[in-house]
């Protein structure tokens, strides 16, 4: 924001003049300078908007008037002699300037402050964790300015420079104490360290493990009361952990843990136990009422002064015996609220423990089920491109023996299989007829060659010569289509098992002649 203004205005004689005002902030006062027209030359002019605006300095002529006022929101920045035909600028002006003044009071007010704390430090011949915290709440305060706009930049810059140089000084300081502190904890832990050895070795030993378990409880409060370092101290808690853990382990043996279950079942018989202490706690305070009615009762009716103090006494003492019973069954309750909470705890533990391993459970079921399907359904695979393989062989060689699958090497030797080995018309009857419909569709061949190389595959000794040459003729166009047919068979992941009958050649070309015409080398093999 700027704290200068130049603008032309006119004086009470009505010349025409150059108005120049500047703030000066630290006296909340405002200067006008006040050039003629001769004075105010168009590089004068020129240099003053352009570089007197901007905090750069210029050479004023002589002559020039010069006065000075304070700032107040009341008057006007300007005489009354002097008019200007913007008279929204200098009132904007002075609005603006009386938050200047404003933000460099509180500014000052800061480094008044921070000059304090300077001085603080420079004395200080160790770390002083209050002074940090203060310097802390300091800045915090600082930051709290500069983000409402409070104070500007050049004002922040100041105030970050110095607080920066002061929390280094402090950081030196702080390194020097943590240094000390390292020591310290060192020797602490090193002297502590032997009273656990010295205990180890009792537990070691295997003997007074009562006694030598009260040392290891008073150990235990000790260190609760030690200055170490957060390293320090977690070695400590994990030897003394272990401790514990051994001289239980030599009293009632290595019994494992039951983890989340164990702590419940452990919350559980101690709020048992201070459930039963609860009850006895109000019968003995309902007792104590009891006497203390007795007693006020006995005291209305005392002989004598002497009798009627002792009752009197007396009843002090059941009283005060009553309010002390009724702290500790208050305390108790805090602890039965502590172990209700606990138990809940560990019970939603349990419960997720229980869900996850359910959860564990059945994706494991699920991944044996998958892979089992999929063993089966790779044999079943295996099995079929068998079948099919051996069922394409003897399609495409009907002369060459077929090689014997896993299933024909163990199947038994029966009067069927080997009627089959010899007749190959009745092993492959079934894929025939589905290979020869396939065939018929996906290439554009007469269905009586299709038929004719069929009837040469099943039976080749029953044909005659001339059926031969027509059925050789048609074999180099069909071989590929058989192929192709079989590659398509294969290519499912689910193929129908071929059927055990087997099928005569006057089924097939009863099959094939219901869709074309009666075929002459199909004539033939009936006649035969």
């Amino acid at each position: 924001m700027r704290t200068k203004l130049v603008l032309w205005g006119t004086n009470a004689n009505d010349d025409r003049v150059l108005l120049a005002l500047q703030l000066l902030p630290e006296k909340n006062e405002v200067t006008l300078y006040v050039f003629t027209a001769d004075q105010a030359t168009d590089a004068f002019t020129k240099q003053m908007m352009d570089e007197w605006r901007d905090d750069k300095e210029v050479a004023f002529p002589e002559g020039h008037l010069a006065l000075t006022q304070p700032l107040t929101m009341t008057e006007t920045l300007l005489p009354e002699e002097y008019k200007v035909e913007r008279g929204d600028i200098v009132q904007r002006a002075q609005s603006e300037w009386a938050f200047v003044v404003l933000s460099y009071k509180m500014q000052k007010t800061f480094q008044s402050e921070l000059d304090s704390f300077q001085e603080r430090i420079h004395q200080m011949t160790e770390f002083s964790k209050p002074l940090w915290e203060e310097m802390k709440a300091f800045w915090d305060k600082v930051q709290g300015q500069v983000r409402e706009r409070n104070l500007f930049r050049e004002h922040v810059a100041g105030l970050r420079e110095q607080s920066n140089d002061l929390f280094n000084q402090m950081k030196k300081l702080r390194q020097a104490a943590d240094n000390q502190f390292r020591r310290q904890s060192a020797e602490v832990a090193k002297t502590f360290s032997e009273s656990l050895e010295a205990v180890h070795a009792k537990i070691e030993e295997g003997k007074h493990l009562i006694n030598t378990f009260e040392e290891l409880k008073k150990l235990q409060r000790e260190y609760h009361d030690l200055e170490l370092t957060r390293d320090d101290r977690n070695k400590l808690w994990a030897r003394m952990d272990a401790a514990f853990k051994l001289v239980k382990e030599k009293r009632f043996g290595n019994k494992p843990g039951g983890g989340a279950s164990d702590a419940f079942t452990r919350v559980e018989r101690r709020l048992q136990g201070l459930m039963s202490a609860i009850d006895k706690m109000n019968k003995s305070i309902q007792r104590d009422e009891k006497d203390l009615h007795y007693e006020e009762k006995r005291a209305s009716n005392s002989e004598g002064q002497l009798e009627m103090q002792i009752r009197q006494a007396k009843i002090n003492m059941i009283a005060e015996r009553v309010n002390s019973k009724k702290e500790k069954l208050a305390d108790m309750a805090k602890t039965q609220e502590d172990l209700q909470r606990r138990m809940t705890s560990i019970k939603s533990k349990l419960n997720e423990e229980e869900e996850k391993k359910k959860v564990e459970e059945a994706k494991q079921a699920v991944k044996e089920r998958i892979a089992k399907e999929i063993e089966e359904s790779s044999k079943e695979l295996e099995d079929v491109a068998d079948k099919l393989e051996a069922a394409a062989h003897e399609i495409t060689h009907p002369n060459e023996p077929v090689a014997e699958t896993k299933e024909n090497a163990l199947a038994p030797k029966t009067p069927k299989a080997t009627k089959a080995k010899k007749a190959p018309v009745e092993k492959a009857a079934a894929p025939v007829e589905e290979v020869v419909a396939e065939a018929t569709e996906a290439v554009e061949t007469p269905v009586d060659q299709v038929v004719a190389e069929a009837t040469e595959t099943v039976d080749p000794p029953s044909v005659e010569p001339a059926a031969v040459e027509v059925t050789k003729a048609a074999e180099p166009p069909a071989e590929p289509a058989i192929a192709e047919a079989t590659e398509e068979v294969v290519m499912p992941t689910e193929v129908e098992q071929p059927e055990a009958e087997t099928t005569d050649i006057d089924q097939i070309e009863e099959e094939a002649s219901e869709s074309e015409e009666t075929v002459p080398v199909a004539e033939e093999e009936k006649k035969d």
